[in-house]
């Protein structure tokens, strides 16, 4: 089993693939978005590719913002795709919200990100509608349940009734006729998606990886419960953000490694220097190594092979590359 966190500049992209089975979690920002120039940096689609994927067999959006959603539709696209997971599947076309919010976006760099991501949720509902790939809404659950054999997920995020009221305020905002009170009502959708997101965990045998998301809230009465799972991987919340790394998840994982997903530029504060040193912190005092890891950073931590950036969490200091360099254009 091989799990990948890409690097896709500010927005994040996780790969699982066992054997013939695959699973994508999020896909970063647009296919076309400037992030991408950066070096280092990888499309989900070319990864998938040079991994040799054929099909996917679960894809999850964890929230509709745009450096999560976007990437999945050049992706959905190109690969054939057994289910599709999200947090949230409104039904009404946000064609008029869009148009109502695109004045302002110039100026107001939170609404013109959202509105982005609209505009890619209304082409992947395209897409995955063409093809023909069943959409399901996902609630948290109180268990494990198997993505394929010695595979399994457990969800965390809304429930029912969250995910009905979540759902009818967006189709609500999507129908307004005043286009002032649209933006506004987007703004307000927007500003609470995050708490919104869904997350998961990961189990092969005895190994599990928590995969946040960008679920900043609730981790308290989460981890508090019995059953709450330990994790040797912890994928810290909402890229690293001071918001991003809840005591009470770490201590209830008590992980192994940290895994951050930020750009080199710490865009919004992501990967902050705070968190990366309470990550450190928590691991020199149980007596681990420091594995601590951003996936715009990794040279940081593994330097560079022949000038170029580091391919991925395989590669250590002073080895020769062990996996394939995704940094290398293909050609």
């Amino acid at each position: 089993m091989e799990l990948y966190f890409l690097s896709v500049g500010y927005g994040e992209a996780i790969v699982l693939i066992d054997g013939a089975h695959c699973l994508v979690m999020d896909g970063g920002p647009g296919s076309a978005d400037e992030a991408y120039n950066e070096p280092g940096t990888i499309r989900l689609a070319d990864f998938l590719r040079q991994k040799g994927v054929t099909q996917i067999d679960c894809m999850i959006c964890t929230h509709l913002h745009n450096d999560h959603l976007s990437g999945l539709v050049e992706t959905a696209g190109q690969f054939p795709v057994g289910a599709f997971w999200v947090n949230c599947w409104p039904t009404e076309s946000a064609a008029r919200a869009i148009e109502a919010a695109l004045p302002e976006c110039p100026d107001d760099l939170s609404l013109r990100l959202f509105t982005t991501g609209l505009q890619h949720f209304e082409r992947l509902r395209a897409v995955l509608g063409q093809r023909g790939v069943p959409v399901r809404e996902r609630a948290a659950t109180a268990d494990f349940e198997e993505l394929w054999p010695s595979c399994g997920i457990r969800l965390f995020g809304m429930d029912e009734g969250q995910i009905a009221a979540r759902r009818a305020a967006f189709d609500a905002f999507c129908t307004m006729d005043d286009p002032a009170a649209q933006r506004d009502a987007m703004r307000a959708f927007d500003k609470v998606e995050n708490t919104c997101s869904l997350a998961c965990c990961i189990q092969s045998s005895d190994w599990r990886a928590l995969l946040t998301g960008d679920l900043c809230s609730g981790w308290d009465a989460r981890c508090a419960a019995a059953d709450f799972p330990r994790a040797q991987v912890l994928k810290l919340t909402h890229h690293g953000q001071r918001d991003g790394m809840p005591q009470s998840l770490v201590d209830a994982c008590d992980p192994e490694v940290f895994v951050m997903c930020a750009d080199a530029a710490r865009t919004f504060t992501s990967a902050c220097a705070e968190v990366q040193a309470r990550a450190a912190a928590y691991l020199t005092e149980r007596g681990r190594p420091v594995q601590v890891y951003t996936t715009g950073l990794l040279a940081d931590a593994f330097g560079t092979k022949d000038g170029a950036q580091p391919c991925a969490l395989c590669c250590a200091v002073g080895q020769t590359t062990v996996c394939t360099p995704y940094y290398a254009k293909e050609g």
